[in-house]
């Protein structure tokens, strides 16, 4: 029995150290996926930063350009306001302009005039533009006009109506056709860098 139980006690051996050579190497297999594991982890966390780092350089880069485009928006407004007060005050002062020097700048609009015109004036001219001047006028051009008895509904300046086509000279008329002329110079002037 001796025999018998030498080989039971090899096989019990040899199973023992195949367990150990087997739990040995499943150990090093579990350290090397742990480790393997952790390198992964590392390495996606290293990533996820720099990807971060990029997201918010972008985020940040964009909010600035947006920022700067409104601030550049927000600087054109004020500067077209800016730009529009300007006529808007020009336009105030050739209204308030002292009464001879006013005329001049009505009677001067007169001169537009053709034959068979129907001059309009607002309630600012109608102690400048009278029938006697509407008279003279037509007689140093040799022209017929008529003084519309109706005031015009603007505020300063004249029209002329004629043979289908009318020529608005009010204030506000002439000095749009100014401000689209001009604005781009006047705002050149206005906001020139020292």
């Amino acid at each position: 029995m001796q025999g018998k139980e030498a080989i039971i006690e090899k096989i019990i051996s040899d199973a023992k150290l195949k367990e150990e050579a087997l739990i040995a190497e499943a150990k090093a297999k579990a350290e090397k996926i742990i480790q393997d594991a952790e390198s992964f982890c590392d390495s996606y966390k290293a990533k996820a930063q720099k990807d971060k780092a990029v997201a918010v350089d972008d985020i940040m880069n964009r909010s600035k350009t947006v920022a700067e485009l409104d601030a550049k928006k927000m600087l054109f407004g004020a500067k077209n306001d800016v730009v529009a007060k300007t006529f808007d005050m020009a336009l105030e002062k050739v209204k308030n302009l002292p009464k001879d020097k006013y005329s001049k700048i009505i009677l001067g609009m007169l001169s537009y005039a053709e034959d068979g015109d129907v001059v309009t004036i607002s309630k600012r001219e109608k102690d400048i533009v009278t029938e006697a001047v509407i008279k003279d006028i037509s007689a140093k051009k040799k022209i017929k006009l008529t003084l519309n008895k109706e005031l015009g509904k603007f505020d300063g300046g004249i029209v002329l109506s004629g043979k289908g086509v009318d020529k608005n000279l009010t204030l506000d008329s002439e000095f749009q056709i100014l401000k689209d002329e001009l604005e781009e110079e006047v705002a050149k002037k206005l906001f020139a860098e020292a």
